[in-house]
């Protein structure tokens, strides 16, 4: 760790990018209020209701599993933007689906409002013991006294339309009798309507005529032509069988407020009863006309609706899934990206701890060369003078001469030690430096020729390639000087495109190749290879040397 820290602080940097990267996930969740503050600006108005439940399915994709209270909240206010919309199936799907949250839930008042959702579509969808069921489990929790209210009421319009109407007034006598419901004019006016309609479908008729008529009194002096729709409808009825003018006038009046108001339901209720009512043939084809027309574009509405909302879900799963994607895609490669981070570090540690053995070995070889040159080139004549002057005469000029003599071949060989072992010069000076190492082998006994050095631009050459190359031609030159007996050495340089070549000749007495260790030349094939060079060796006994090596600009 200490080693990655040292020599590699850019893998922190990776770590902060993907600690930044779960960032980028809480913004995302803490997007939820910015979108329930939008579908709740829109859900005020009814033309935006679509509007609302695209917010409010993006603010349930933004939710986790964890999140059960609010998953449940979103999604009764989805449930009931479908049901309004007359996207009854979808409502039902979509409250259904927060029972997979009710045991994690807290506030038990979504669930009602889930309850009272499903109660709702699946009154619409004439399932009236489904609907009746979950009516009876709202009823059962903590909901408000208006809630309350309206659920009972509907549980009364079931039992009217089972014919149950006994059940139907026994509710709404105990109602009319709360005192909540005293105070609210528009939810009492709705109750005693349907109180007068249930005492009509018994036959009670005088009390049938008091509350609906006195419904819509109520509700005509508030003002609301769309709270005026059902006591109408139930007085158009009322009037059916006995005064026939009577029916028509009030299912007229609906019909021409259910267009104002835009509610087709209750215009097709309006037309089904005046078709009933007429017997005039051109009457009933207008109005059956006009019937059929709207009930198949009710159907394509609610169709399209029922579509727009699906879609909302699909394309949001579809979008939540590319975005889930993503990350992962991201976390995919930002792991392939520190696994071969890693496994480069690895394989840089490795390299480095061959090259510090080699560095070791190559530091001991160099040691124990020199010390072997020291002691094979030096020692002996060291000692010889050393023994020389102890035995002789030195005010004898020739003894001196020999002394002096004897002590500058001793310097000649230390400097050609120096010269071989010491540090080498790169650069520009390299060219100069490396004709002299060549040269400096010239003796009575060896003739060396250099051919080309001078026109390459050793500048160009990397340091540690031009350090190779001048511990291989030293290595090699040593060799000649101690084993081949070589009278005549030629060095030849030549650039090719890429590659540098150099060969080697001497007309010495050579060696057989499985003897390369044995003659020093290890050293020189392991020293190309680390410059990405090759070597070869062409040789036989008493016939001479020639090596050929070539190695990367």
């Amino acid at each position: 760790m200490q080693f990655i820290m040292k020599h590699f602080p850019f893998l922190f940097v990776l770590l902060f990018l993907f600690s930044c990267n779960n960032k980028e996930d809480a913004i995302i969740i803490d997007n939820y209020k910015q979108f329930i503050d939008k579908a709740i600006t829109y859900k005020d108005t009814i033309f935006n209701l679509d509007s609302a439940y695209y917010y409010f399915n993006k603010a349930k994709l933004s939710c986790n599993k964890k999140q059960a209270d609010r998953i449940v909240y979103l999604l009764a206010e989805m449930a009931k933007i479908q049901k309004i919309k007359g996207d009854y199936s979808g409502s039902e799907a979509t409250a259904t689906e927060a029972f997979d949250y009710f045991n994690e839930v807290k506030d038990s008042s979504f669930i009602y409002s889930i309850y009272s959702s499903l109660g709702t579509s699946y009154q619409r969808m004439l399932d009236f013991d489904n609907a009746l069921k979950y009516y009876n489990l709202c009823l059962k929790g903590k909901i408000s006294e208006n809630d309350k209210l309206t659920i009972l009421n509907n549980k009364g319009v079931i039992y009217i339309v089972k014919n149950d109407f006994q059940s139907a007034i026994k509710i709404y006598q105990s109602l009319i009798k709360t005192e909540n419901l005293k105070q609210d004019r528009i939810e009492y006016a709705r109750i005693i309507d349907n109180l007068g309609f249930a005492y009509f479908n018994i036959g009670e008729k005088n009390k049938a005529y008091h509350y609906i008529s006195e419904s819509l009194r109520i509700k005509d002096s508030i003002g609301d032509e769309y709270q005026k729709l059902a006591p109408l409808m139930h007085l158009s009825r009322f009037f059916k069988d006995s005064i026939i003018s009577e029916s028509n006038k009030f299912a007229i009046n609906a019909y021409d407020i259910a267009t104002k108001v835009n509610s087709p339901d209750d215009r097709l209720e309006a037309l089904d009863i005046l078709i009933r009512n007429t017997s005039n043939k051109d009457e009933f084809k207008n109005y059956y006309e006009k019937f059929s027309f709207l009930r198949d574009s009710i159907d394509v509405v609610r169709q399209t609706v029922k579509n727009q909302f699906a879609n909302i879900k699909y394309e949001s799963r579809l979008a939540i899934e590319e975005s889930e994607n993503q990350k992962k895609q991201k976390i995919i490669y930002l792991l392939l990206f520190v696994v071969s981070v890693l496994i480069a570090l690895f394989i840089i540690y490795i390299i480095r701890k061959k090259n510090k053995e080699r560095e070791k070995r190559i530091g001991y070889e160099t040691e124990t060369r020199i010390s072997k040159k020291l002691h094979d080139e030096l020692a002996n004549d060291v000692f010889n003078t050393m023994t020389f002057i102890d035995t002789q005469d030195l005010q004898n000029p020739d003894n001196k001469e020999n002394v002096l003599q004897g002590l500058d071949a001793i310097y000649d060989k230390a400097r050609n030690i120096s010269k071989q072992t010491g540090e080498v010069k790169t650069g520009k000076e390299f060219g100069v430096v490396l004709n002299q190492l060549l040269m400096s082998y010239n003796s009575k006994q060896v003739t060396v020729i250099v051919k080309g050095s001078s026109a390459i631009d050793w500048e160009k050459i990397k340091a540690n390639k031009q350090i190779e190359i001048h511990r291989i031609l030293s290595e090699l030159l040593v060799n000649m000087k101690k084993h081949s007996q070589a009278k005549l050495v030629l060095v030849t340089f030549e650039t090719l495109e890429k590659t540098i070549k150099i060969q080697y000749k001497d007309d010495g007495i050579g060696f057989e190749k499985e003897k390369i260790i044995k003659n020093g030349l290890l050293n020189v094939e392991n020293r190309i290879h680390e410059i990405n060079g090759s070597i070869t060796f062409d040789t036989e006994t008493n016939k001479g040397l020639k090596i050929n090596i070539e190695f990367p600009k």
